[in-house]
């Protein structure tokens, strides 16, 4: 007898419907949810402007974590490699194309650490741009960066090399207590990201303000509380916004999503760190605006995975109607969206 399956119920929801002449061509599924933070409220809390789908469903981070992987590891490596440049740690906080400054600061940082390319552990694959040879190569892995960060860490510990991906070393137990005390959690899920590095849970609205207080000053109550352990790694926080800010051809490449925004933005001079993940997310933490004085966190999951079409659309859409961004023609029809925001009690300027 067949035994019976549970499947748990999906948490995605209709984010946006294109119709042509009235007829729906393009449904997209997914989660999104909109945090606007309010200082003048009791312990900085803020308002959720925008909710859809399960906001509280457990989403594995992917390469939304590689900001906080780098604060992990930034002491060491700052004191133990001073010809590393603000370039080469925007790089470990990337999911990079394989454009060619790139690729030439990944093989500077081999340079550095007298390393090779077989070191890396992550998959050999072919570039993202589509640009370079044929041949496959580990360097050409999105998330190389981050493994080079992690070979650097453990030669400056005089650590094996070849144990970096055990999720029992240092650094993880680092950032599993980091996640934790900046989550408020006691517990989190841990997976092997498609990269083979260790990866760890979290839901769309702790995503959300997440992004949002990365891409603002480190708050003083977060370092007076902190484990004594953590107040290094926390000591980075500002340094690490500001060189993901400074560099956006760096943390995604040309033409990519990510890297466009922060560019858009910092022409606006409004603080911007946006960081496109795997199989679908986005994650946007927008400093003070005229429109919004405290600051936005936003978080997109398209259900249907890696669609930069889709999540473009969905973040012009949003930024859009709230008033950040100029209203943009959509050349594939009427654009549908179940976006209900909520400002009730917000600090808006209009």
């Amino acid at each position: 007898m067949p035994t019976e399956q549970h499947h748990p119920e999906l948490p995605w929801a209709p984010i946006y419907t294109t119709l042509r002449s009235h007829i729906p061509e393009i449904s997209v599924q997914g989660i999104v949810y909109i945090w606007a933070e309010d200082r003048k409220l009791f312990a900085n809390a803020g308002r959720s402007l925008l909710k859809i789908g399960n906001t509280e469903a457990p989403l594995w981070s992917r390469s939304l974590l590689k900001p906080f992987q780098l604060m992990v590891l930034y002491p060491t490596l700052k004191a133990a490699y001073p010809q590393l440049s603000d370039a080469h740690f925007a790089l470990m906080s990337a999911s990079h194309s394989g454009d060619p400054e790139q690729i030439e600061l990944l093989q500077d940082m081999l340079h550095i650490g007298n390393l090779q390319p077989s070191d890396l552990q992550c998959p050999a694959c072919r570039s993202m741009n589509g640009r370079s040879s044929s041949d496959k190569s580990t360097l050409n892995h999105p998330c190389a960066g981050k493994h080079l960060a992690h070979l650097l860490y453990q030669k400056a510990k005089q650590q094996p090399l070849q144990s970096y991906l055990s999720s029992h070393i240092e650094p993880y137990q680092r950032l599993r207590q980091l996640l934790q005390y900046l989550l408020g959690k006691t517990t989190l899920a841990e997976t092997v990201d498609g990269c083979g590095m260790p990866n760890y849970e979290m839901n769309a609205i702790e995503a959300a303000q997440l992004y949002h207080a990365l891409v603002m000053p480190v708050g003083p109550d977060l370092m007076r509380q902190a484990p004594d352990e953590l107040t290094d790694i926390l000591g980075g926080w500002d340094e690490i916004s500001e060189l993901i800010r400074n560099n956006p051809m760096l943390i995604g490449g040309k033409n990519r999503l990510d890297t466009r925004l922060m560019s858009e933005f910092q022409a606006l001079n409004i603080k911007l760190i946006a960081k496109e993940g795997a199989d679908g997310l986005l994650a946007v933490g927008l400093g003070p605006s005229p429109k919004f004085s405290d600051g936005l966190g936003i978080f997109i999951k398209v259900a249907s995975g890696y669609e930069p079409q889709q999540l473009e659309l969905i973040l012009q859409t949003l930024l859009a109607q709230l008033g950040l961004i100029p209203p943009r023609h959509q050349e594939a029809g009427i654009l549908e969206t179940h976006f209900q925001f909520d400002v009730s009690g917000v600090s808006v300027s209009t």
